[in-house]
């Protein structure tokens, strides 16, 4: 598991415990107990950690999936 914060189209962001890093293009939902919708993945910066053993630091930014058909 990983931390990982997401950066949302409006500027908001959020931490969450991810299995993995997801690539660009890949779908996520998160499970936080509600119908969540789905993230699609736009962009992934990875920051690797230092000589003092720190974790490395993940941004994915993100954007809501359109569910609607033809789009």
């Amino acid at each position: 598991m990983i931390m990982v914060t997401l950066s949302f189209p409006n500027g908001r962001t959020r931490e969450v415990l991810l299995a993995g890093v997801p690539r660009e293009g890949e779908t996520i939902r998160l499970a936080n107990g509600v119908e969540a919708p789905s993230l699609i993945v736009e962009h992934v910066l990875w920051n690797e950690g230092s000589d003092r053993g720190e974790e490395p630091t993940v941004l994915v930014v993100v954007r809501q999936r359109d569910e609607k058909p033809g789009r």
